[in-house]
Parts: structure tokens; C-alpha cells; sequence
């Protein structure tokens, strides 16, 4: 027993007194996503970044939080083909416009004017093909545990050359009034609806951009055409626990997309599903010259399906 206290001793002896660190905190720079909207142009969402280190809230946020990192007042605009196009704040920190048309091949430069903060933030994109869906179908498959997963079928034919597709699905959308919000009317929490009554299901956290701004549940997923070049796609994803019923309406859209983005894609996804200590932590890639983020534009090709 002696030779224990020994020992204790030794080791209480060996502990290294700790050592102040100072560590200093990243610069708060803009985080720029985009959302680009079938037939009626784009919406940006400006936010600023926060050091981890910088809130002692330990990831609780409250609306004055948020608030604070949201850019208001900037002035936005994409260049293309000798046009400039100004977005219009909408509410803090979201600008819009349904002036911008997607076209195929042409370049997009984007220019943000952080009034805030005076400071600058440029990026550049080119538009690729749309690709249609040729259809798509959305089945409720209730488990025997009780809960209720939504089955996603869809199929479409990939173009000759590599290619990487993003596909959202929306569940009872309610795209916003954007020519109201233009006018100085209207709401950013979503229009006319498309249809549906379900209550909503868990929230997504997944989604590039406005997520389920406009819609009940919103999930996103990207694939690329490797080993099935030139072929028709045919794809199934699962949404599970979800709450959802007969005569809810299922909104798919499939985005042609840059190989860039969808690097950045696949690196939010994995840096959503990482474990902290545990896994490698993940650097996401950006086009956004002076801020994070990505400056992306795409047709999301669209097709509306009902639950049966």
C-alpha cells in the first residue's frame, strides 16, 4: 500500500503547471450562399462568419445572435453580358432578384459592397446545360416501428461528358411572392401554396441556401454521372421519420451544377457528419474572393408529384 502513495506522489509531482494560450480570433469575413429559383431568378443569403472561440453561449443562439450576423445594407450585383443586375434586400440579410436570366455558358461576375463594413467581396461562375427529369415519383412506406419513411424515385439522361447533378426535394413549397417583394409588398416567408397539409417533418440541416425557408421539409443530395456516362440515371433516396400524408406534394428539382460546386457540396456533407475530436476536420472550398461561401448558378429543373 505504501508503494502506491509513492507512486501518487511521483505522479502528482510529474503534473506540468498549465500554459496560458492566447489565441487569436479569425476575422469576421462575409459568407455568401446562393439559391437559384426555376423561372424566376436568384436569391442570395449574406451572413458574416464568428470564430468559435468568439461566443460563450456554447452553440446557443438567440435571435439577437443571429441577427448580428446577418450583412444588411449591402449593395449587390451580378454582371453579365455588359448587364448589370442589382439584387434587392428582401429582409435582412436575404437580396433577390427575378431579373437575372440563367443562360447557358455565358460567365456571371458578382460584386457585394459591405456598407458595414467597407469592404469588398467578388466572385465568378458560368452557367451550365439544364437537364431535364424525365419523371419522378415520391411513395409513402410506413415501418412497422410506427414511423413513416418517403421513398424518392426519379430518373433522368445524363449528357455525353462528366457531369454532377444536386437534387432537392421540397415537401409542401410555398415559393415566395418575389414580384410583391419587389414592389414592396409581400412576404419572405413564402407564397401561394403548391399544395399539401402535412404538420412538417424534422428540420434539414443539409441544404445549400434557404433550406426549408419555403416549405414544410426540404433534404438535398448530389451524384455525378461516373460509370454512367451518356446513360439514362436512374436514382432512390429515402427521407426517414418523416411526417407526412396522402395529398401532400412533393416538389423535386434536378440542378446540372459545376464540378467546384460539387466539391463543395460533398465537403459540407462531410463536415455536417463529422464527429468533433474524432474525425479530420474538414476545409470547405470557396470561388468567394474576400469571404467564404460559394457563388453558384444553375436551372433547378422542376417536377411536382402528390402523395398517394
Amino acid at each position: 500500500m505504501k508503494y502506491f502513495w509513492i507512486l501518487l506522489l511521483v505522479l502528482v509531482g510529474c503534473v506540468p503547471e498549465p500554459i496560458p494560450l492566447e489565441i487569436d480570433q479569425a476575422e469576421s469575413v462575409m459568407v455568401v450562399s446562393t439559391q437559384a429559383i426555376p423561372d424566376r431568378g436568384i436569391v442570395m443569403i449574406l451572413t458574416r462568419s464568428f470564430s468559435a472561440l468568439s461566443d460563450g453561449s456554447e452553440g446557443a443562439f438567440s435571435q439577437t445572435d443571429v441577427q448580428q450576423y446577418l450583412v444588411k445594407g449591402a449593395n449587390v450585383s451580378v454582371t453579365y453580358d455588359n448587364q448589370v443586375i442589382a439584387l434587392q434586400e428582401l429582409s435582412a440579410g436575404i437580396y433577390g432578384s427575378i431579373e437575372l436570366l440563367q443562360e447557358s455558358g455565358k460567365e456571371y461576375s458578382l460584386n457585394i459592397i459591405d456598407a458595414q463594413e467597407g469592404k469588398t467581396v467578388t466572385s465568378k461562375t458560368k452557367f451550365v446545360d439544364a437537364v431535364q427529369l424525365n419523371n419522378a415519383s415520391a411513395q409513402i412506406d410506413r415501418q412497422e416501428t410506427t414511423s413513416i419513411w418517403l421513398r424518392l424515385k426519379f430518373n433522368f439522361n445524363d449528357p455525353i461528358g462528366k457531369n454532377y447533378y444536386m437534387l432537392n426535394a421540397y415537401v409542401n413549397p410555398a415559393p415566395p411572392d418575389f414580384q410583391g417583394l419587389l414592389s414592396g409588398f409581400g412576404s419572405i416567408e413564402g407564397g401561394e401554396d403548391i399544395g399539401g397539409n402535412t404538420t412538417g417533418g424534422p428540420p434539414s440541416s443539409g441544404i445549400p441556401g434557404l433550406s426549408n425557408l419555403f416549405s414544410d421539409f426540404s433534404a438535398s443530395w448530389v451524384l455525378n454521372d461516373e460509370g454512367r456516362d451518356g446513360q439514362q440515371i436512374q436514382e432512390e433516396r429515402i427521407i426517414y421519420n418523416i411526417d407526412v400524408v396522402p395529398n401532400d406534394v412533393v416538389l423535386f428539382t434536378l440542378s446540372n451544377i459545376s464540378e467546384e460546386y460539387f466539391l463543395y457540396l460533398k465537403a459540407r456533407e462531410k463536415s455536417a457528419s463529422a464527429i468533433p475530436f474524432v474525425t479530420e476536420p474538414v476545409s470547405l472550398p470557396s470561388n468567394i474572393d474576400g469571404g467564404y461561401g460559394f457563388f453558384a448558378l444553375h436551372y433547378p429543373v422542376p417536377i411536382v408529384v402528390e402523395l398517394r
